[in-house]
C-alpha cells in the first residue's frame, strides 16, 4: 500500500495518471471523508481504529486493480503461473490444516476447514475459481489431478459453494459436446447411474449430512431462534439455509432508507459494527453480501463511484475474452453478490481484481 501511495504521488506530479487511477484517488479521499464524518457523529476511537485497516486493505486492492489494468502487459503464461503457484499454496494449506486440525472451527462450526486462511467464504470462492480454471483449460485428462484436488478441497471446506461446480461443468460439457470422448463419457455415466443410483444417492446424502449438515442445522436453528423469515414453514426452511444474509440485508436496507445520511454516505465499517452490536440479534454483524455491505458502509456516493470504477469499459472486454475467463468473472460477481467477502478480502479479492484487470487491459 505504501509503495502504491508513493508511486501515484509521483504519477500525479508527472501528470501521467489514467482516468480510473484518478477515480481510485477520489475514492480514497471519499473513504477518508466518510470516516471523519462518521467520527463526528459518533466520536469514538473505534471509528478510526477499526476503519483504518479496512480502508487501507480495500484501497490496496483498488490500487492493485488499476495498476495491473493500466501499467502491466500480461500474457497467458503469466496468468497460468499466477494460478498454479497460488493453487499449490492453497492446496497445501487446506491439506495440512485438514490432516493436523488447523482451521477446523470455521464460523464456529467444527468439522469444516479453512486451513490457514482467515475466512471461509474467500477459501470457498477461490476453490471454485481454481476448479473452473482447470476444468476449462484444455483437455480434462491433462488436468485431472488439479480438478480432483479441488473436489477434495470442496469436501474439506464443506461449503455450499460446491453447488457452483455445476456452472463450469456445464460449459465443459458444451465444448465439443458430440466428440467421441464426450459420447463415451455420457453413455458410461448414464449406465453407472442406472445400476447404482440408489447406492450413490444414499452415499451422497450421508456425505452431505456429515460434511454440510452441521452448518445447515446451525443456520436453521438460528433462524428458528429469531422466528424465521416467512410464515410458510417450507419457505422458511429453504430461506434458513442462507437466512442470516437475507435477515441482515433487510435490517441494513431499512436503516439506509430511513436515514438520509446513512443512505447518502453510509456508516463506515466501524459504524456498521456498532449498528449490529446495539441490536445484538445475530452472531454475524453484516449480510456478507459485498455490494449491499459496501452500500451500507459508504452509502450511495460510495457505491456509485465503486461500480463506475469496476464496470468502465467491461462489456467490450468481456466480449473479447475466452469462455473460461468469462465464467471466472461471472462466478466472482455472483459469489460476491450473494455470498460476500470477495471484493474486500485480500485472499480472494487479489485474484478477483487481477482477473477483472487482465480482461480489460
Amino acid at each position: 500500500m505504501a509503495l502504491f501511495f508513493f508511486f501515484y504521488i509521483y504519477q500525479i506530479k508527472k501528470q501521467t495518471m489514467f482516468m480510473d487511477e484518478l477515480l481510485v484517488i477520489i475514492l480514497f479521499f471519499y473513504f477518508c471523508f466518510n470516516t471523519l464524518f462518521n467520527y463526528l457523529i459518533y466520536p469514538s476511537p473505534r471509528i478510526l481504529i477499526e476503519n483504518l485497516p479496512y480502508l487501507l486493505r480495500q484501497q490496496f486492492l483498488l490500487f492493485l486493480f488499476v495498476f495491473i489494468k493500466n501499467r502491466m502487459v500480461i500474457d497467458k503464461s503469466f496468468t497460468s503461473k499466477v494460478i498454479h503457484y497460488n493453487f499449490i499454496v492453497f492446496v497445501l494449506s487446506l491439506f495440512i490444516g485438514y490432516v493436523f486440525g488447523f482451521g477446523l472451527e470455521s464460523y464456529r462450526f467444527s468439522g469444516t476447514s479453512k486451513g490457514m486462511f482467515q475466512g471461509g467464504n474467500p477459501v470457498s470462492i477461490l476453490n471454485l475459481i481454481f476448479f473452473t480454471y482447470f476444468i476449462l483449460d484444455g483437455a480434462l485428462r491433462k488436468k485431472i489431478v488439479p480438478v480432483a484436488l479441488t473436489i477434495f478441497n470442496g469436501f474439506v471446506i464443506a461449503s455450499k459453494s460446491v453447488f457452483g461446480f455445476i456452472i463450469p461443468i456445464f460449459f465443459a460439457l458444451r465444448r465439443r459436446a458430440f466428440s467421441v470422448n464426450k459420447l463415451i463419457f455420457y453413455n458410461a455415466f448414464i449406465l453407472i447411474m442406472i445400476f447404482s443410483f440408489s447406492y450413490l444417492t444414499d452415499k451422497a446424502v450421508e456425505a452431505y449430512e456429515a460434511r454440510f449438515g452441521l452448518n445447515i442445522n446451525k443456520s436453521i436453528a438460528a433462524a428458528e431462534k429469531v422466528g424465521g423469515l416467512y410464515n410458510n414453514s417450507m419457505m422458511n426452511k429453504i430461506a434458513s439455509l442462507n437466512f442470516r444474509r437475507y435477515a441482515s440485508l433487510n435490517e441494513q436496507m431499512e436503516e439506509s432508507f430511513s436515514h438520509f445520511n446513512t443512505f447518502l454516505l453510509g456508516k463506515g465499517l466501524a459504524g456498521q459494527n456498532v449498528f449490529w452490536e446495539k441490536r445484538g440479534e445475530f452472531w454475524f454483524k453484516n449480510s456478507s453480501m459485498d455490494f449491499f455491505d459496501f452500500f451500507f458502509k459508504y452509502g450511495l456516493i460510495g457505491i456509485i463511484l465503486f461500480i463506475i470504477l469496476l464496470l468502465r469499459d467491461i462489456q467490450p472486454a468481456i466480449k473479447k475474452s475466452i469462455t473460461r475467463d468469462k465464467v471466472v468473472i461471472f462466478l466472482f460477481f455472483v459469489y460476491s453478490f450473494f455470498g460476500g467477502h470477495v471484493i474486500d478480502s485480500v485472499t480472494s479479492g487479489s485474484l478477483f481484481y487481477y482477473y477483472l484487470a487482465i480482461i480489460k487491459s
